[in-house]
C-alpha cells in the first residue's frame, strides 16, 4: 500500500501480529556507533565532565612534590675501573655497563643512607612516619571507627565483640630499625635519575614536598656520590699498588726460585749448557768405534778360519803364504834344503848311515819348528778373534748405555724446558706488572692533584611550581579514559535499549501501517499540552504532521471513516493528546467533530480542554442521560466533547452495553468524525471491547519510550482477540535527535524541511 494513499472507509487490515521481536535501536539488533554516540553525546559529556572534575579533586587532593635535578658527568677514563684483573686478555667493562653500575650506586641504599644521615632527613616528618601528622583519610577512619564502636555497643556482646575488635586502631609499633628502613625507603622512591644511551652525563631527580629541601638534597647526592666515588677510587687504586707491588715481588722471587731448579735439574741430569749436545757427540764416536771392532772382529775370524783350513790341507806353502809369517817362510826354505840334501845323501848312503839318520834328524827337527811356529801363530790368530769379540761387546755395552742416558736425558729435557718456559713467561709478565702499577701510581697523583674525574655538571636550582601530581596529565588521561568509557557506555545503552526508534523498526515488527510521526511539542513558554498548539499555531511542523495522520488514517476526505478508536500498549504513550489534537484540528476544518473519553477509570480529557467530569459517558449508559445533556463544547474550535463521567460498575460492563453501541451509532449519524479514546490494552480489556465499534483503530507508541516487548504483547493480545488495527502513529518524536539516527525517514526532520511548516 502506497505510504501516501488515503484508506478508503469502510476497509480494514487484518488483525494484526508480530513479524519479530525487533529489539535494540532500529529493532535490527545492529547499531551505528557513530550514530550511538552522537545520541548519547550528552551522556558522554555528563561522563567526561564528572571524571575530569573528579580528577581534579584528587589532583589537590594529592601532595604536592617539587622537582629538582642535579646532573653529573663521567669522563671517559674514570668509566674503566682501576681494580681490573691483570690476567692477559681480560675483557674490560664498556662505558655503558661502567655507567649502569655507577647508576647503581647512585640510587643504592647505602649511598641514600649517607644522605638521609648528613641532612638528618629522619627528623623531618616528610620521610619519618613516626613524626608525621595524621591525614584526612586517617580522622575519617578514626570516625568510621568510632561510630561504628558506639553502634556496637547496643548490640548482644557475642555480635559487638567481633566488632569492636575489628574496628579497635592498633597502634604503630615504629621501632628506630623500622624508622630507618622507612626513611630510606621513602627518600629511595623519591629519588630518580636518568641517562641517555650513548651520554656520559646522569641526571639525578629528587622529589620533596618543599621546593629548597628537593634542591639541596639533589645536590648532596651529587656531592656525595662524588666524595665516595673519590674515596673508594683512591682506596682502591691504593689497595691495587700495594697487590701490584706484592705480586711483582712474589714473581720476582718465584722466577729465581725457578731458575735454581732449572739449573738443579740440569746438574742432576749431567746436562751441560749445550744439553745433550756432548752425549750426541759422544754416541756417534762410540758407534764409530764398533763399527772397527766389528770389521777387525769379523777380519781376525776369516784369518782364523782360513789358517785352519790351511793349517788342515797340510799345504805347507800355502800356509806360509796365507799365515804371513817369515820365520815360516825361513823354515821352509830349511825344510826344503834338508829334504834336498837328505835325497842327495839317500843317493849315496843306506839310511842307517849316520849322514842319512843326521840328515833325516835335521829334517824333523826342522819340520817340528815349523809346526810349533804354525801353532802359535794360529794361537795368536784366535786370541785376536777373542779379542775383537770382546772389544765390540765392550762397545755394544757403551752404546746401549749411553742410549740410555740420552732417552733419559731426553725425559729431562722435556722437564726442564717446561721449566725453562715457565720461567719466561713470569719474566714476560714482569714488565707488565711494572707498567700497571707506574700507570696506578700516576692516576693516583692525577687524583690527589686534580680531584675526581667524575663533575657536577649542573646544579639543581629551586624549582617555581611543584611538578607533582601532574594535573593536566591527570586530567587529560582522566578525560581520555572518561571519553572512551563514555562512547562504552553509550554503545552499550544503545545495545541494551530496545524501545521503538523509528518508524522501521515498526515495519519490521508488524505488517500494520504505520500512518506517521508527532514531533514532540516544546513549551518554551509553558503554553499548555500539545492540543493547545492547534489553537495558537505555535508549531506547524505538529500540525502538518497531524493532518497527514488525519489524511492517512481516512478520517478526513472523500468517504472518510467517520468513528476511530485511539488507544495505546501502556499509559502515557500520548494517546489523549493525540485524540484531543486531532479532534480540534478536525473541528477548525469545519467538520463536525465529537470526542468520547472511554478511559472510565483514569479519564484526562476534561482537563484538556478545560470542561467538567460529568455528567459524561457513564452517566449516559447507566442512567439514560440524553446527548444534550453530556455533550459539553470546547468553545476555542466549537469540538463536542464527552467526558467520562463516574461509572458506579465496571467500566467493561459498561462500554460492552447495548446502549453504548447505540450511542456509537448514533454519533456516527449526527457528526462527520467521532474519536473515541480508551484506556491501553494491557491495562484492561476496554480497548479489545471499543475496537469492534468502530471504523479505525490507531495505535499510539511513544518514541523511545514504548519498549518492543510491550508493544508486541499488546498487538499480540488483539491479535488473539481478532481485534483490527488500522495503523500505528509513533508520537513525541524529538526531531532534531531523530535526524541523528540516520533512519530512512529521518529526512522528515531535517532542517531543509522547515520552510514547509511556516505560517
Amino acid at each position: 500500500m502506497d505510504q501516501f494513499e488515503i484508506v478508503p472507509a469502510g476497509v480494514r487490515d487484518p488483525a494484526p501480529y508480530v513479524v519479530q521481536d525487533a529489539d535494540g535501536p532500529g529493532g535490527g539488533g545492529e547499531i551505528d556507533t557513530v550514530a550511538a554516540l552522537k545520541r548519547r553525546k550528552g551522556l558522554i559529556a555528563l561522563v567526561v565532565a564528572g571524571v575530569a572534575l573528579l580528577a581534579f579533586l584528587v589532583t589537590r587532593l594529592m601532595t604536592p612534590l617539587y622537582e629538582a635535578e642535579a646532573g653529573i658527568m663521567f669522563k671517559p677514563h674514570e668509566l674503566t675501573p682501576m681494580g681490573t684483573p691483570t690476567q692477559i686478555g681480560t675483557m674490560l667493562p664498556s662505558e655503558e655497563t661502567a655507567r649502569k653500575n655507577e647508576i647503581a650506586v647512585i640510587r643504592s641504599r647505602e649511598l641514600a643512607d649517607a644522605v638521609v644521615t648528613r641532612l638528618q632527613l629522619d627528623q623531618l616528618p616528610e620521610f619519618n612516619p613516626a613524626l608525621r601528622p595524621p591525614s584526612q583519610i586517617d580522622h575519617l577512619l578514626d570516625t568510621a571507627r568510632t561510630t561504628i564502636a558506639s553502634w556496637a555497643e547496643r548490640l548482644p556482646d557475642e555480635i559487638a565483640a567481633p566488632i569492636a575488635a575489628l574496628t579497635l586502631k592498633q597502634p604503630e609499633n615504629w621501632t628506630p630499625d623500622r624508622i630507618r628502613n622507612e626513611v630510606i625507603e621513602r627518600f629511595q622512591r623519591r629519588l630518580e635519575t636518568s641517562s641517555a644511551d650513548a651520554s656520559r652525563v646522569v641526571g639525578i631527580r629528587f622529589y620533596s614536598e618543599d621546593a629548597q629541601r628537593s634542591t639541596l638534597v639533589a645536590n648532596t647526592i651529587a656531592e656525595t656520590f662524588i666524595d665516595r666515588k673519590r674515596a673508594r677510587d683512591l682506596a682502591g687504586a691504593e689497595a691495587l699498588v700495594a697487590n701490584l707491588t706484592q705480586e711483582i715481588g712474589t714473581l720476582n722471587h718465584d722466577i729465581q726460585d725457578s731458575e735454581r731448579k732449572v739449573d738443579e735439574r740440569k746438574l742432576s741430569l749431567g746436562l751441560s749448557a749445550n744439553g745433550t749436545r756432548a752425549l750426541e757427540e759422544r754416541l756417534a764416536e762410540l758407534s764409530r768405534q764398533l763399527m772397527g771392532a766389528t770389521a777387525e772382529r769379523v777380519r781376525a775370524e776369516a784369518q782364523f778360519a782360513e789358517a785352519q783350513q790351511v793349517r788342515n790341507s797340510g799345504d805347507l806353502q800355502a800356509a806360509a803364504q796365507v799365515l804371513g809369517s817369515s820365520l815360516i817362510q825361513r823354515l821352509q826354505e830349511a825344510q826344503a834344503m834338508a829334504t834336498a840334501r837328505a835325497g842327495q845323501l839317500a843317493l849315496r848312503y843306506q839310511e842307517n848311515h849316520p849322514q842319512m839318520q843326521a840328515a833325516r834328524q835335521e829334517l824333523r827337527d826342522i819340520r817340528a819348528k815349523l809346526g810349533e811356529e804354525m801353532n802359535k801363530i794360529q794361537t795368536a790368530r784366535l786370541n785376536a778373534v777373542a779379542i775383537g769379540k770382546a772389544t765390540e761387546a765392550g762397545l755394544h755395552r757403551q752404546v746401549d748405555e749411553l742410549k740410555a742416558q740420552m732417552t733419559k736425558a731426553n725425559a729431562a729435557q722435556v722437564d726442564v724446558g717446561i721449566m725453562e718456559r715457565e720461567v719466561e713467561a713470569k719474566r714476560a709478565l714482569m714488565p707488565q706488572l711494572t707498567a700497571r702499577l707506574n700507570s696506578v701510581n700516576a692516576q693516583i697523583d692525577y687524583m690527589k692533584n686534580r680531584g675526581a674525574d667524575t663533575e657536577v655538571l649542573s646544579q639543581a636550582v629551586v624549582p617555581r611550581r611543584a611538578s607533582y601530581p601532574p594535573t593536566l596529565a591527570i586530567m587529560a588521561t582522566a578525560v581520555i579514559m572518561a571519553a572512551g568509557g563514555g562512547g562504552i557506555l553509550a554503545v552499550m545503552l544503545e545495545r541494551a535499549d530496545n524501545t521503538i526508534q523509528s518508524t522501521s523498526q515498526l515495519r519490521r515488527m508488524t505488517p500494520l501501517r504505520v500512518i506517521g510521526t508527532l514531533p514532540v511539542v516544546r513549551r518554551r513558554r509553558r503554553r499548555g499540552p500539545p492540543a493547545a498548539e492547534v489553537l495558537n499555531g505555535g508549531d506547524t511542523s505538529f500540525q502538518e504532521h497531524l493532518r497527514t495522520i488525519a489524511l492517512r488514517s481516512g478520517v478526513c476526505g472523500p468517504a472518510s471513516a467517520k468513528v476511530m478508536l485511539i488507544t495505546s500498549a501502556v499509559s502515557g504513550e500520548g494517546k489523549s493528546s493525540t485524540a484531543s489534537s486531532l479532534a480540534r484540528m478536525l473541528s477548525l476544518s469545519g467538520r463536525r467533530t465529537i470526542i468520547v473519553d472511554a478511559d472510565l477509570r483514569a479519564p484526562v480529557l476534561h482537563r484538556i480542554f478545560g470542561l467538567q467530569r460529568g455528567p459524561g459517558l457513564a452517566e449516559c449508559i447507566e442512567e439514560g442521560l440524553g446527548l444534550e445533556e453530556v455533550i459539553q463544547r470546547d468553545e476555542a474550535t466549537g469540538t463536542h466533547v464527552i467526558a467520562a463521567g463516574q461509572a458506579r460498575g465496571a467500566s467493561s460492563d459498561v462500554l460492552q452495553s447495548r446502549r453504548m453501541q447505540d450511542l456509537v451509532g448514533e454519533l456516527a449519524l449526527h457528526y462527520d468524525n467521532v474519536i473515541i479514546d480508551s484506556p491501553p490494552v494491557l491495562a484492561v480489556y476496554d480497548s479489545n471491547i471499543l475496537a469492534r465499534l468502530v471504523d479505525r483503530t490507531l495505535m499510539i507508541v511513544r518514541w523511545r519510550s514504548t519498549h518492543s516487548s510491550t508493544l508486541a504483547t499488546a498487538l499480540q493480545r488483539l491479535s488473539d482477540d481478532n481485534v483490527p488495527v488500522d495503523g500505528i502513529v509513533l508520537s513525541q518524536v524529538d526531531g532534531r535527535k531523530y535526524s541523528v539516527y540516520g533512519y530512512p525517514d529521518s529526512e522528515v526532520f531535517s532542517p531543509g524541511f522547515r520552510k514547509y511548516y511556516q505560517n
